[in-house]
């Protein structure tokens, strides 16, 4: 498996000082950060899940953006997303989450033992908790010449607890995990319906014009991510109305999105979607050993996670 690649993408269409930080393939533990950088301060849209790569990360928006206040926005309580915030807050800054993303947030790391194999963790601590902050509804960040706009999802959709950052005068969005691209989403932690509910959400409120995934490429004005990531989700709803074979409907999920990764991935969806329509209570640890079984056992991330980062500025 080829090593993973971690390519700074400016935008290029994009008012200067928008910069997403993609990382591919997309893979397990594999999540895009970016920034938003005025002449007061910069806005950093989630860390990464090992402290090495966090490091890379600072040090990037460093190089870019100098010794700016920094603001760390968390789209979501996953340890890829968080894991390296205490490490971005050792020279200072504050972070924001949601409120239902908050207590995990502060709590530190989430290696995942049960789930992931790994040796190169490296040194992640918590952040300070004072240091993080949550986000209701809508807030503005001034950062001199140029905003940043932090708002908390409706309701319950990747997770019961997802931010958005979007920067107005480009119309670029990062979306965290809402939008993936290339990859089977995770939907275990959320709702089913109510990511469908968020994806309009996203579309009427913002019209983006480009869109930042959690994992995958940048997807720019026609791109298909919104339609994709809904045609799945209602796939999803409709074939758990009635069947319950659970890993018979996985492997139709694996014909129908043959070129997505990890699709290990279905089968946890669809307990999750038969649960969310039958008003069941799904047991979050049975459906992440059901996608440990179809994958085989516990992953690998020393494995998958293999390399040095190759950066490119296009």
């Amino acid at each position: 498996m080829p090593a993973v690649r971690s390519n700074i993408v400016p935008l290029r269409h994009a008012k200067p000082g928008v910069v997403a930080y993609v990382k591919s393939p997309a893979e397990w533990f594999v999540a895009n950060s970016g920034w938003i950088q005025g002449s007061d301060g910069v806005v950093l849209i989630d860390t990464c899940g090992t402290e090495q790569a966090t490091l890379e990360l600072v040090r990037d928006v460093r190089k870019y953006a100098g010794d700016r206040e920094l603001t760390v926005v968390i789209t979501h309580a996953h340890g890829e997303h968080h894991n390296g915030l205490g490490v971005a807050l050792r020279d200072g800054g504050t972070a924001l989450a949601a409120p239902a993303a908050l207590d995990v947030v502060k709590a530190g790391p989430q290696t995942y033992g049960n789930v992931f194999t790994y040796t190169r963790w490296g040194v992640l601590e918590p952040p300070e908790p004072d240091a993080v902050h949550p986000v209701i509804g809508w807030r503005r960040l001034d950062l001199g010449d140029a905003a940043a706009d932090v708002v908390a999802v409706p309701g319950v959709a990747h997770t019961a607890g997802d931010l958005v950052v979007h920067e107005p005068r480009s119309g670029t969005l990062f979306t965290g995990d809402l939008v993936v691209i290339g990859d089977t989403p995770v939907a275990v932690h959320g709702s089913i319906p109510g990511w469908l509910d968020a994806l309009d959400w996203l579309q009427d409120t913002f019209r983006p014009r480009t869109l930042v995934p959690g994992h995958g490429p940048v997807a720019n004005p026609g791109h298909t991510a919104f339609h994709a990531m809904r045609v799945y989700l209602e796939w999803l709803l409709e074939v758990t109305e009635r069947q319950t074979d659970f890993t018979k409907l996985a492997r139709q999920a694996s014909l129908r999105w043959p070129s997505w990764r990890n699709p290990e991935r279905h089968i946890g969806n669809l307990m999750r979607a038969y649960a969310d329509q039958h008003g069941r209570k799904l047991d979050v640890d049975l459906a992440i050993d059901a996608i440990l079984a179809a994958a085989g056992g516990r992953i690998d991330l020393d494995y998958l996670l293999d390399g040095e980062p190759v950066r490119q500025i296009s």
